[in-house]
């Protein structure tokens, strides 16, 4: 968990620059899909700059990260003069954003590479939260076997138009493996903006103390923020380290989730045989088939993810009495999505049908407009095949129910020789 230092240090020995490290970190955790390195754009003269080190953009949010970095000793590390130099530098790298709003007015920034090699299409009318971040890299002159603790005078900038975040590079790689969905990570960045933007710690609190006191200390967050008390919360990480520990393991069977979007993507291009009888939103295995399916996966919180990987395993223990068990259910009771888990004793294209067909019935009962279904047989993970269908419902209604529900696994047996 802790050993964050050691992988850092192994990827610059193996010759990767600090912004391949960021990426790689961002990939990780928000998925390659959504992340950008080095974006380019046309200044007005023709000249070809980069709009920011690394974008991630999804849905309506789009996070520019920038890198810095700087010589630092570890001797000094600690007094006002090297705070200063220290701060000066972060505003030269808070300053280099104005090259995204360059960007932003030229008409060709409209599309991206991301991190799978992938041309993505760019709205920008489409942006609605735009958030900086900067990551601090001291390069330590005297080289120490343990170097300090960067110290920064601000670590948050919350009074302007755009949130401006501040982290060394040590900090923003735990982050990211603590909070290592977009939307968590996000959420843990409102949380410190509102902390900031109303002076209820101090200027140079700790990312990592902050992210503490939401995690684990959610009641008091909550009347800090209600009952405006500034708080010193010095320390609070290293408190709660059996806590964190705890979490992580709590916080695993969740990553089947990861592991299934990045099978679904390895799976692109590849041959998959489908019954003719089902009608589909894009042929399997396809580039349109995947970029179709991720956004509903990556939009879960970490804890999402674990109560959908709950469900599933609950239903593969139903299935072995019952022959087939499935779950539908919304993480929001306004959402116009479900989710829906199936396992089954079947033939594979009979448990393909089944996870169509089931579906329809669960979004038709809950009123969604769409269902991401997940279908796996009833040995899983011993057997680690596993199926998805996104099941569009919107124009389905009850008297379609009768035609799902006629033995929805059976419809795609082989008939008798």
């Amino acid at each position: 968990m802790f050993r964050v230092n050691s992988i850092i240090v192994m990827q610059m020995n193996l010759g990767r620059s600090i912004e391949d490290v960021i990426e790689n970190l961002c990939s990780r955790s928000f998925f390659a899909d959504f992340t950008i390195r080095s974006p380019k754009y046309s200044k007005a003269g023709g000249l070809e700059k980069e709009a920011a080190d690394v974008l991630v953009v999804f849905n309506e949010t789009l996070l520019a990260i920038q890198v810095k970095s700087k010589d630092a000793c570890s001797s000094a590390s600690q007094n006002d003069v090297e705070r200063t130099r220290i701060s000066r530098a972060i505003e030269n790298a808070i300053r280099q954003f104005r090259a995204l709003g360059e960007a932003w007015h030229d008409p060709d920034f409209n599309s991206f590479t991301n991190g799978r090699g992938v041309k993505v299409a760019f709205h920008k009318g489409q942006i609605k939260d735009v958030i900086f971040i900067v990551v601090f890299v001291p390069v330590w002159k005297d080289k120490p076997d343990s170097p300090p603790r960067v110290q920064f005078n601000l670590t948050c900038y919350p009074d302007g138009p755009i949130a401006i975040h501040v982290f060394s590079l040590d900090q923003f790689s735990l982050l990211l493996i603590m909070l290592n969905t977009l939307p968590d990570f996000l959420l843990y960045l409102d949380g410190r903006w509102v902390l900031h933007g109303e002076k209820l710690v101090p200027k140079d609190s700790d990312p990592l103390d902050e992210w503490a006191l939401m995690t684990f200390e959610r009641n008091r967050f909550i009347e800090i923020i209600e009952k405006r008390i500034s708080t010193d919360i010095s320390g609070l990480f290293n408190r709660h380290r059996l806590s964190v520990e705890r979490l992580e393991r709590q916080e695993k069977p969740s990553y089947f989730v990861d592991n299934l979007i990045e099978s679904l993507c390895k799976a692109v291009g590849a041959v998959a045989p489908v019954d003719p009888r089902f009608k589909l939103l894009a042929e399997p295995n396809s580039l349109k088939a995947y970029q179709m399916t991720i956004p509903y996966f990556a939009k879960l919180k970490r804890d999402q993810r674990a109560k959908l990987v709950e469900f599933l395993i609950n239903r593969v223990k139903e299935s072995e009495k019952n022959g087939f068990a499935f779950r539908a259910f919304k993480f929001k009771e306004e959402s116009e999505e479900a989710y829906f888990v199936l396992a089954a004793k079947a033939l594979r294209d009979e448990r393909r049908m089944g996870l169509v067909n089931l579906a329809k019935i669960a979004g038709i009962k809950l009123r969604v407009k769409t269902v991401i279904g997940i279908a796996v047989g009833h040995d899983w993970p011993a057997s680690p095949n596993s199926d998805v269908a996104i099941v569009d419902v919107s124009n389905l209604h009850d008297r379609n129910l009768n035609q799902a529900t006629e033995d929805p696994f059976g419809r795609v047996r082989r008939p008798k020789k």
